[in-house]
């Protein structure tokens, strides 16, 4: 029988941050979008729990600087925006997630939004 312990923002944030080989997977506004979004993965589960699981998390999630970045990084795709749903967008093609510099930000305005940082589910 697994023994399972839940964890607060600030106990998953202390998981990636105390281990020296992830520590630098992701900003702290980063963490704390991802455990936002992961909390709302849970809570759509059959059991509603999810596993802590720090190294399957850095695996399945990157952050970007910008969207620069991300461009840089993948450039063999021919994304060129973030949103939009189309094949050329990068939300057709995996799910985002948003840090907090993002409220108020207009994401259909490429301009406004090209120099934010964002996770996504790598694919």
């Amino acid at each position: 029988m697994p023994i399972i312990q839940t964890v607060n923002e600030h106990q998953f944030i202390d998981a990636f941050r105390t281990w020296d080989t992830y520590k630098n997977n992701f900003s702290y506004e980063g963490l704390k979008a991802l455990y936002e979004e992961l909390e709302q993965v849970a809570e759509c589960m059959d059991n509603e729990t999810m596993e802590l699981d720090v190294v399957a998390i850095c695996c399945d999630y990157t952050e970007f600087e910008n969207f620069e970045d991300f461009q840089e990084q993948y450039s063999n795709l021919e994304i060129k925006h973030i949103f939009g749903g189309s094949k050329d967008c990068l939300d057709y093609w995996t799910s985002i997630v948003l840090p907090e510099c993002w409220v108020g930000k207009d994401s259909d305005n490429t301009e406004e939004v090209k120099h934010l940082p964002f996770i996504i589910h790598n694919f």
